[in-house]
């Protein structure tokens, strides 16, 4: 049995194809065989009626297609559906008490302008006043003051005073009220006054002719003012 079992192991397939062919073969001409002698007085009748009708063949069964998708020789391809995902926004967050920033702009700042101050025409500018009656008593004289421009006497300085067919020369330091004071007594007629000492402007006429007589009421002085007997004050103020 070994042998056997070896010898059939060892048989090809080409070999077993052709024992299966003969195999089938011999059937056939065993079953044709059988059949001619069961029936042997049919047989020339059905060679007589010659070969036998054609089968009528069933149509060819087509599927409907129920996809386009399958209407072409070669399926088109579905590509893979890959979802996209949305993302959700993440509720923005009101911040609350706050204060709100408000920037105001700059406003632009004005420069002052520079103001050109015109150079004096005179080292000296002169004022003249009049005094009072209570002030005056009686006097018939010029008070002229030389002063810087805070105020404070100058001593030292020469004022000139004019008349019509004279002049005198005046310098202050001299009074104790006063070192910017210097005095000079009229009569009648008129004066004027101005300082050497630089660029002066002159101060005038300066005159005592005046017909009116004012009572200093402090002390009753009658006199304190009259014709030839007024008195004033001329201040010369150092502006350059």
């Amino acid at each position: 049995m070994n042998g056997l079992k070896k010898e059939i192991a060892a048989i090809t397939n080409a070999q077993w194809m052709v024992l299966i062919l003969l195999s089938l073969s011999i059937n056939l001409i065993v079953v044709v065989g059988v059949v001619m002698l069961l029936a042997p007085s049919k047989l020339p009748q059905l060679l007589a009626q010659g070969p036998l009708p054609t089968r009528t063949s069933f149509p060819t069964f087509t599927p409907t297609p129920t996809s386009t998708s399958f209407a072409t020789a070669e399926s088109t391809k579905v590509p893979t559906w890959t979802p996209t995902i949305t993302p959700t926004p993440r509720p923005t967050e009101t911040p609350t008490n706050v204060p709100t920033r408000v920037f105001v702009q700059p406003a632009a700042i004005a420069l002052p302008t520079a103001t050109h101050t015109p150079t004096p025409q005179y080292d000296y500018i002169g004022t003249m006043r009049q005094l009072t009656a209570c002030e005056n008593q009686g006097k018939h004289h010029i008070f002229a003051y030389v002063r810087d421009r805070a105020g404070n006497g100058i001593p030292g300085m020469t004022m000139r005073v004019s008349w019509p067919g004279g002049e005198a020369s005046l310098i202050t330091g001299t009074k104790m009220e006063d070192p910017g004071l210097s005095d000079f007594a009229m009569f009648k007629g008129s004066y004027y006054i101005e300082v050497l000492n630089g660029l002066s402007q002159v101060v005038g006429p300066i005159s005592p002719d005046i017909p009116l007589n004012e009572v200093c009421k402090e002390n009753g002085n009658t006199q304190a003012n009259s014709l030839y007997h007024y008195s004033f004050e001329v201040v010369f103020t150092k502006v350059r």
